[in-house]
């Protein structure tokens, strides 16, 4: 995960970019973390629509930054092992 920008941690965001390990999107997350501990947030890549988690005050805010690289267009699907 790579950190953004400075002023959105100062105006209460934490910024960071993701590549999806599924289809090679790449997105930026902004959430609004605390140091205490905070219910997991469910976030889907806007590629493919895998969830990720990640423990947040409210709900992240997800950005595209560059599309899939897979070539394919179908849908994550979660398994149930």
């Amino acid at each position: 995960m790579k950190p953004v920008a400075q002023a959105d941690v100062l105006a209460g965001l934490s910024p960071f970019e993701k590549t999806c390990v599924y289809c090679g999107a790449r997105f930026r997350v902004l959430a609004s973390v605390s140091p205490d501990a905070q219910p997991a947030r469910t976030y889907d890549c806007p590629g493919c629509g895998k969830d990720y988690e990640l423990e947040a005050m409210a709900m992240p805010v997800v950005q595209l930054l560059r599309g899939r690289t897979d070539g394919k267009s179908d849908r994550y699907q979660e398994t149930m092992f």
